[in-house]
């Protein structure tokens, strides 16, 4: 008996239906998990799919939703996504007995196996949110993340646990921690990362990059400054600091001689945009390239357009403000000098604390603290004179 022409009041065996769908996509999106939407636009009689008709494909390529009932066809839709998501760019594709029937510019045409024959054209659209994890809350930083807000990517702003409410857009998550493994947990896999705190705890930054297997870790700080704090990134990690060093972009952004934070910020989301694009940028070539480029500009010293030249062991260039040991505040409460950058600190307020042979030392920053914590010896024999 001929396949009625009409025929898809047929019910859609364990397809999901719309609703299921959009469900399902919200969850995929909430786990920062990349699919592709699949939406039968033509079809030519037998088929059991009407226009209109839509599936999600998962990464690994299971199906749900409907395009049809023949496996056949779906098995060539779920390859077929699974390539359009590698690849981060939709596609077009054509299923009928003659696929040179269906077959021009702009189409993927393949056989139809099944008995029941028909035609189906069906579009791929890969999915993919973007996490951009803007660590620092700097000037630059602040802007990024407002700039960011404009793009559909997920912001998510790194601060020091006690630093005042950033003045970012209402949808960015502000996470307070400095700790590479929290960040990491906290963003997922795979997530955009710029470090920019201006040296208080950028190698906690790039550290917390390296675990998320970021395709990009750039870092906003002058040559100087960006060896040390990858130094400091493999110390947290007990890692060799090449490997670190491959895996961050320094100088970070597109060169447009920015000076001011907003033009800085600019720049890194410019870089942004263009990784986002690529899918990655892991690879030999592209590292390459990135070298080549910056050696043609001779390189943009981030630091010193910004007016922040954190040139100290510490990342801090707080100038010589006179304190050898340990102070009184205004207040008259104690306070503590910073063994790295020697930065008078309240004890109560620090950043960070570190016990090293039966004394406590204060820092201005995590910065510090992690470089006291490399070389103590080497502070505390600066100090004690």
């Amino acid at each position: 008996m001929p396949h009625d022409e009409t025929a898809h009041d047929a019910p859609r065996g364990s397809g999901l239906d719309d609703g299921d769908v959009s469900a399902l996509e919200d969850e995929l999106q909430t786990r920062g998990e990349p699919y592709a939407r699949a939406t039968v636009v033509r079809r030519e009689p037998p088929v059991s799919a009407n226009v209109g008709d839509r599936a999600v494909v998962t990464q690994d390529g299971e199906l749900h939703g409907w395009v049809g009932g023949v496996s056949c066809a779906q098995s060539v839709v779920a390859e077929e996504a699974r390539e359009a998501i590698a690849a981060g760019e939709p596609r077009l594709i054509g299923i009928a007995p003659d696929p040179a029937t269906v077959d021009r510019p702009g189409l993927d045409a393949f056989p139809m196996r099944c008995h029941s024959d028909g035609v189906l054209e069906i579009f791929l659209e890969p999915v993919a949110r973007t996490e951009l994890v803007v660590v620092g809350d700097s000037p630059v930083a602040r802007s990024l993340a407002r700039m960011a807000d404009e793009l559909a990517v997920d912001v998510t702003l790194v601060v020091a646990d006690g630093d005042a409410e950033p003045d970012v857009p209402a949808g960015t998550n502000v996470l307070a921690t400095v700790e590479p493994s929290e960040i990491a947990d906290a963003v997922g896999r795979s997530p955009v990362v710029v470090v920019a705190s201006m040296g208080g705890y950028d190698a906690r930054g790039v550290a917390a990059g390296v675990l998320a297997d970021a395709p990009y870790v750039g870092l906003v700080a002058s040559d100087e400054r960006a060896t040390e704090e990858v130094e400091r990134a493999a110390g947290l990690l007990d890692r060799d600091p090449e490997g670190i060093r491959s895996a961050v972009t320094n100088p970070a952004g597109v060169d447009i001689d920015a000076h001011t934070p907003a033009e800085l910020a600019a720049s890194l989301l410019a870089e942004v945009v263009d990784v986002r694009s690529r899918g990655s940028v892991d690879d030999d070539a592209a590292a390459s390239e990135d070298a080549d480029a910056a050696a043609d500009h001779g390189g943009h010293d981030h630091d010193d357009h910004s007016g922040h030249d954190h040139s100290d062991g510490g990342g801090h260039d707080h100038g010589d403000d006179g304190h050898e040991g340990d102070e009184t505040d205004a207040d008259g409460s104690d306070a503590a000098v910073d063994p790295v950058c020697g930065m008078t600190v309240d004890p109560d307020d620090a950043a960070a604390s570190v016990e090293y042979g039966g004394e406590t030392y204060h820092f201005c920053c995590h910065g510090c603290a992690d470089s006291f914590e490399s070389e103590p010896a080497e502070y505390v024999a600066e100090v004690e004179p």
